[in-house]
Formats: C-alpha cells, structure tokens, sequence
C-alpha cells in the first residue's frame, strides 16, 4: 500500500523542502503533518479489517519487509497526531530561537523514522529505522535552551550502547531461529539458554528506549537543557510509544514470556524499582521540567509491571497506560513550557499565584495532573486500574504478587504527592511582585494542552465506549473478556458534587473573611516577599527522614547512573591502554635501538679501509645477483 510510503517518505521530504526554503517553512511543515496524519488515519482503518504485509526487496536472504496489523495502526496514528501538537506548540515557542530551521527538520526526521520503526516487518528492517532515530534525538537534544552538547552526548552514549548489545541479540535471534520476521507463526519459546540471552539483549534497547530503570538518566539530565516542546515529543510521546510498541512485539509477538515466569518477574521488578524511586525522586525535586522528567520515567514502569504480568487484561491496561501516559505527560510538559514562556523560568521557588493569570494553562495542568495521579474518572485511573487486576490474578504463579501491587498503589500516591507540589508551586499559593503583569500564554501554546487534557477526561469517563472499544482492545492479540465493574457516570456525579460543595466551602468560609498579619522572625517585620512561603517549602519535611536524604544525595551524585559506570569502565580501559600502548611503542622502540646498533658496529668492522677487501665486496655481490637471475 503506498500509504505506508508516504507516512514514512513524507515528514522528512517536506521537512527537507522546509529547510531549504526558509520563507515557506511554516506551510510546507503543515501539509506534511497534515498529510501524513490522513494516511496514518487511513492505515488505522485498514488495519482495522486486515493485515498488510509484503516485501521491499532482498538481500543475502533477508527479506526487507512492512507490516501493518491493528497494533501498528494504532501506534502510527497517534505518532502523526503527536508529531502535528508538536510542531503546532513549537510555531510559537521554539520562534526566534538558534537554529530554528534545525530543529523542525529533526521533527519531520523523527516522526519519518518513527513510522519506519512501526510498519518494519522484521528485525533488520526496524533496526535501521531505529538507528535513525538515535540520529534524530542528539539533534533535537543540540537545539537547547542553554548549551546541551553535554545532555546530547549522554543520551547518544546511553542509547547507542543500549542499541549495540539490542543488536546483537538480534544476531543472537537470527543465528538460532534463521528467522528475523515478525509475528511469527509459532512463538518462539525458551527452550535454549541462547534465546533467553537474546530476549535480554534486546530488552536492554527497549529500555532505553522506553527511558526505564537504569537507562533513564538521559533523561532527567536534558530536562535542564532543552525546551519543552522536545520534552513533550522524546521522551514525552514517541519514546513511549516506539519503546512500548517493541516491548509488545518482542514479548507477545516473537516470545511468548507468558509462559516463562523469570522473565515476567524480571520485567516486574524492574517495573516497580522504576515505579518508586523514580517517583521520589521527581518528589525532591524544586525544578519544574526536571521534575516532570523523573515523573515520565516514573509512568514507564506500570507498563512494564502490566506487560510482565501475562495477564490479558493487565496488557491491555497496559497498552491503555502506555497511550495515557503521553496523553496527559505531554499536556504537563506542555503546561509548564506555556508557564515557562512567560515567566522565563520553571523554578518552583521563583513561581506561584498563576493560576489567575493563565487559567487555561491551569485548567489543562491540573485535568492532567489528577490524571497521571490515577484519581477517577480520568484516564489515568482506569488503565492503572486494569493493571491491578492484571497483578492480582498473577497470585496463582507468582508468590510475590503483592509486593508489586503495593509498589504500583504506593506509587499513585507518590505521583499525586508531587503533582499537588506542583500546582501549589506554579499555579497556587503568593505570586512574586515580578509575576504580576504575567498573563495567559499564546493561542498556539495552550490549544495542544488543552486538547490533551480534554481527551484526558473524554478517555476516563467514557473508557469503555470510546479508547478501549476502538483502540486498545483491537490491538491487542487476546481476547480480555469482562473488566471488572466500574461506574465512571457515577463517579463523575459524585466528583462533581464534592468539589461544588468545596467551592461553596471555600467560598464563605475562607475568601469572605480574608485575614492579613505582620510576620516576625526575631522581632522583625518581614517583607511580603520575604515571608512567601513557597510550594516546595511544604515538602521541606522531607529532608529530615536521614534515609531518604542520603539516598536522594547518592542518586543525585550519580551513584544510580549507567552513563558514569560506563564513563568510568570506558575511562579505565583508555588509561590501561594507552599505558600498555605507551611501554610497548617504549619497548619496540629499544629493541629497534639495539638492532640498529648492532647493524652500525657490524657494517663499521666491514669499513677496513684497504682496497682490497673492498674489490672482495663487489665480487661477492656480483655472484649473489647472478645466484638470483640464475634461479
């Protein structure tokens, strides 16, 4: 079908007229998204129906291949959707700033790879696609705020390696089955020792991709650094996206680790330990994107814990988590880049009291923060929710089952922990003096969060009749059958009566009768200024429990991160060779010396001074050539 030429050919054959043609940038990048959008919605419904699978070419027994079924479909729609919020976000943000051009020409790149990645048909095929996008994220990482080179090389390093070992377990795969196509009639099962090693393998570059534990620190380390609008699209969206979509292919589609349960427990601890403590540590944290960093890595571990469990329905709430996850992720990123752009910083010291200034960046942020939180009816609750099923019937095979429920349930309340410190931080509680003049962000600027947010409420109160019934449970190869009962109408209903009857509350009991006072320290009158009690001060207690400060500070000090131990391997090994390297060059060196000296004092015997030892010489010489014409 060509549709899935185009959705690949198209982002970055316009991005490329785009850069070229600087005065036309703007409309050649829409009716690239535009067009590429309808043809993803056109795959999206034929995969709907059927599969689209055939070859490109082949080559030393490769068959370089596309295939589309209703999983594919599903993700290159909302890559298409994603990549046009972005770029529509972006017209305003990213206006005016160094290397402008580049960057829109690293979206359309991104958003090309991406599609390839999901419509390759075997191993080879995606693996070059997703090699691009290595290419494509250290390019959209160089377009930062403030100098990013260093964020961009960790993220390369981190992935790049990641990448080479996913690599080779392909290799490893290829080599033992003699098949790199997917799906594949008959799963392949764990019989041999070698494809358990090659499941790992390349569960390392899915990792990485899905910004997990212990490949996540890229992460938070480019929060500081770039805009965002590239926040919101890697990692926000399509790396959640892309990473997902690989872990389902590779652990439904080609595996089967339904039926292997170390390797659901792998993926399970993994899920939690990510689920926690990435969870407190987006709690520490007084930066705004940074925090939303370590939150986004935070999220990726449900999908792991609901892809680990084996359950049906907890891979369909995880797929539905996945999905809601760069719903309401992006409308946070992009709320606080909308904050951001007006107050010229996302320190939450430095913020408070916007949220009479901007009340539709308000309104979007807190829809998404109470979502991501899992609070009902939103979104966020029900996929979680299908994942707490999905642990629970895991009871029969795995002894442990609770822990991980207690670690995911634990996890929401850290999440709603630091997304209340948030929005006192930023949209409550003082404003500074120099906030005041602060008003709403830009049409093009708050219309993508707001979109986001809306779909955040669409997708929770009407879960079952909308994403589930059209998205998620036809992409998914099992049938789920009964999903437990929840009423989100009834929710909804009683939601809404709690918060009328606290507004009222609010209302006669705390605005009608205002009360201000002096604050003293000391005997002193302190200044408003001075007396604002920012939002991250009522998290101050935290501090105090010595355990958690200490392993705040390790984590913070780069204990927990794979790029230092790989820093730090990479540097042994250079110091242990260039040493090795310098005494052997020191050591031919002297050998060469000696021979050289040798050669000198034999030669010097030879120079006698008398004629006829020399005649001798020639006569000699004269045979040895007639030796060698002879022969």
């Amino acid at each position: 079908m060509n549709e899935i030429y185009y959705v690949i050919v198209v982002p970055i054959f316009f991005g490329l007229l785009g850069f070229l043609i600087n005065r036309l940038r703007t409309e050649l990048d829409l009716v690239a998204f535009l067009l590429t959008l309808f043809y993803a919605i056109r795959i999206f419904i034929d995969t709907r129906t059927q599969i689209i699978s055939y070859n490109v070419a082949s080559f030393i027994g490769i068959d370089f291949r596309f295939y589309a079924d209703s999983l594919a479909g599903f993700i290159v729609l909302f890559n298409a959707i994603f990549a046009i919020l972005i770029w529509l976000y972006s017209l305003r943000a990213m206006s005016k700033t160094p290397r402008e051009r580049v960057y829109y020409l690293y979206v359309a790149l991104t958003l090309s790879a991406a599609n390839g990645v999901v419509l390759s048909g075997n191993l080879i095929f995606l693996l070059l696609f997703w090699n691009v996008l290595v290419f494509s994220l250290y390019g959209l990482l160089q377009v930062g705020k403030v100098y990013s080179a260093p964020a961009a090389r960790k993220a390369i390093t981190i992935i790049g390696v990641s990448d080479y070992v996913m690599m080779l377990g392909i290799v490893i795969f290829f080599v033992k089955t003699g098949s790199i196509n997917f799906p594949l009639d008959t799963k392949v099962l764990f019989t041999d020792v070698w494809l358990i090693v090659s499941y790992l393998m390349i569960l390392v570059g899915v990792l990485a991709k899905l910004g997990t534990v212990p490949m996540h620190t890229w992460i938070p380390e480019a929060a500081k650094v770039v805009p965002a609008s590239t926040l919101a699209y890697l990692p926000g969206s399509l790396d959640k996206l892309l990473g997902f979509y690989l872990l389902m292919r590779l652990s439904y589609y080609i595996f089967d680790i339904s039926k292997y349960v170390p390797l659901q427990l792998t993926l399970m601890i993994i899920g939690s330990i990510t689920i926690i403590f990435m969870a407190l540590m987006a709690l520490w944290q007084k930066e705004a994107q940074r925090m939303l960093a370590f939150s986004t890595v935070s999220q990726a571990g449900y999908m792991l814990l609901g892809v680990g469990t084996g359950i049906p329905i907890a891979i369909a709430g995880a797929l539905f988590h996945m999905l809601n996850n760069v719903i309401y992720k992006s409308a946070l990123f992009l709320s606080t880049g909308a904050v951001e752009y007006r107050t010229k910083t996302t320190n939450l010291d430095s913020l408070g009291g916007l949220g009479v200034k901007m009340p539709v960046t308000l309104f979007a942020f807190v829809v998404a923060a109470l979502a991501i939180s899992g609070v009902p009816p939103l979104n966020g609750f029900y996929s979680k929710w299908m994942i707490y099923q999905g642990i629970i019937e895991t009871s029969s095979t795995i002894n442990i089952w609770f822990v991980f429920l207690i670690c995911a349930m634990f996890g929401s309340i850290l999440t709603l922990a630091y997304n209340l410190k948030l929005m006192h931080s930023i949209f409550l509680g003082e404003r500074p003096k120099e906030l005041n003049k602060v008003r709403e962000a830009r049409f093009e600027m708050v219309v993508p969060a707001l979109l986001l947010a809306l779909v955040c409420i669409v997708f929770g109160i009407f879960a079952q009749a909308v994403p589930l019934k059209y998205l998620i449970l036809p992409s998914v190869v099992y049938d789920i059958g009964e999903i437990g009962f929840w009423s989100p109408t009834l929710a909804t209903l009683l939601i809404i009566v709690g918060i009328v009857v606290g507004i009222v509350v609010y209302l006669f009991g705390t605005v009608m009768k205002p009360r201000r006072t002096r604050v003293y320290v000391g005997g002193e009158i302190l200044d408003e200024e001075s007396a604002r009690i920012t939002g991250p001060n009522f998290y101050s207690s935290i501090d105090s429990v010595d355990m958690l400060k200490k392993t705040y500070d390790f984590g913070e000090g780069g204990a927990f991160d794979f790029y230092n131990f790989l820093h730090g391997a990479a540097s042994g090994v250079a110091i242990l060779s260039r040493d090795v390297l310098d005494r052997l060059i020191t050591s031919l060196y002297r050998v060469f010396g000696k021979i050289v000296t040798m050669f000198g004092k034999l030669t010097s015997l030879l120079h006698t001074g008398e004629l006829y030892n020399y005649v001798g010489w020639i006569f000699l010489g004269g045979i040895i050539i007639l030796l060698i014409l002879v022969f």
